[in-house]
């Protein structure tokens, strides 16, 4: 798509996209995205731009969303129930029809089939529990979507979310396990979501206390629902009681959840802020050691140096003694690899002033490498220092994550609590 076409729907008008998104509902072949009988897969360029369409002009106040506009658009095309969803994931648009499927057996849970047959399947097509990753791939995007705290409220949370998991876990099912069986299929995703249920739920509540302690204006409106007294809400209509309980029998309101979380978020940030102290520790700790290596190597050039000036003194030394020694006026030198004659008094001068230089090296190259020595020496002190803080710090931070904040177990029962309280129907 080029920058004109894309310029032009920048402008399009609601009325003008609502056209693109009847046309393509209406000339939509079910048979051409049908995955299975009671799924079905909507992906490629032509929905991506119908979506990008309606996400670029602006929707009407009562519409949630683009995706909301389409799910409707869906559901009208394909006579969908309450129960039938439709799940907009990264991969594509799912349509899931949500079967109703008699149970003959004692197990209605899993459709009457033998749990070591549902537990045969789970370690044929789901090795090391994959679905469980696969679950967690896509719940946030549910979430997000169709059970979103933003534009539900408990009641309607409760009337859904059953079948909402069941198609969410059933099309896992379904794209990982080479069986069309209907009956199968829901018992194998009903085996699958008990293990899940909980966390699921939870997943839900932390979502919603999490926007709750941010203060979401949304997130408040869903928990006003629960309240331990009778409440009206804004049609005018009653609703009992509807407390928050915890396993003690506890009941929490906005006002204690709100003050645990806010408790809760500051325990959270000080670990936070100390795992973050504990790598700039590490790293102050590993940027002395860069230095002392650095050090310690120019030392070592410079010992080196060091060493051949020494050789060359050495050297230079036993000549001054051969040639003062000899009784000679003329004296046989090597300069510069050539063996010639020389007057012995010049050149013991010319010898003298080279010894002169070769000291004056020395003793320029040994300050250097005492002054190395010195910083090498100051640098470890800062090494043991640091070391000592980062060793003292990771224990404190070790501690803390083993032990925890007085606030973890009340989070974690205020979790339980509302993840109950969301599944009670």
């Amino acid at each position: 798509m080029d920058s004109n076409e894309l310029g032009e729907k920048k402008t399009l008008k609601y009325k003008d996209v609502l056209k693109e998104v009847d046309n393509f509902i209406e000339h939509l072949n079910a048979d051409s995205i049908k995955v299975q009988e009671m799924l079905y897969l909507l992906r490629g360029d032509k929905i991506d731009e119908i979506m990008s369409l309606l996400n670029s002009c602006k929707l009407p106040h009562n519409c949630f969303s683009s995706k909301d506009l389409l799910r409707d658009k869906l559901k009208k095309k394909f006579e969908m129930k309450n129960s039938d969803d439709v799940f907009f994931l990264e991969d594509g648009i799912y349509i899931k029809f949500f079967m109703q499927i008699e149970s003959d057996g004692k197990d209605r849970r899993a459709c009457g089939i033998a749990p070591e047959i549902l537990e045969e399947y789970k370690r044929q097509y789901f090795e090391h529990d994959s679905y469980k990753e696969e679950v967690f791939s896509i719940i946030s995007l549910v979430v997000d979507d169709v059970l979103s705290f933003r534009k539900i409220n408990p009641l309607e949370f409760r009337k859904m979310f059953i079948s909402v998991f069941v198609n969410m876990v059933e099309i896992i099912v379904i794209q990982n396990m080479d069986i069309d069986d209907i009956k199968t299929i829901r018992g194998m995703s009903f085996y699958l979501l008990r293990e899940l249920f909980d966390d699921i739920l939870y997943y839900i509540s932390e979502d919603i206390l999490f926007n709750f302690a941010n203060k979401e204006k949304k997130a408040e409106e869903f928990l006003s629902y629960f309240s331990v007294h009778e409440t009206i809400d804004k049609q005018g209509v009653r609703h009992k009681p509807n407390p928050i309980l915890d396993d003690t029998n506890h009941a929490w309101n906005m006002t204690t959840i709100r003050s645990t979380m806010l408790q809760h978020k500051r325990a959270k940030q000080a670990i936070y802020d100390k795992r973050n102290s504990l790598i700039t520790i590490k790293k102050k700790l590993l940027g002395y050691k860069d230095e002392q290596v650095k050090f310690m190597k120019l030392q070592k050039e410079n010992e080196l140096e060091l060493e051949k000036l020494e050789n060359s003194h050495a050297n230079l030394h036993k000549t001054l003694s051969k040639v003062q020694d000899s009784p000679n006026e003329k004296v046989k030198f090597l300069d510069d690899g050539v063996e010639k004659i020389f007057d012995k008094k010049p050149l013991m001068a010319k010898l003298y002033k080279k010894e002169d230089d070769l000291i004056s090296q020395k003793h320029l190259l040994k300050r250097v490498v005492d002054d190395f020595d010195i910083k090498i020496s100051n640098k470890q002190k800062d090494i043991d220092l640091w070391e000592k803080k980062y060793e003292e710090s990771k224990e404190i931070l070790r501690t803390i994550e083993k032990v925890g904040h007085p606030t973890d177990k009340l989070y974690d029962s205020i979790k339980k609590a509302l993840a109950k309280t969301l599944a009670k129907r």
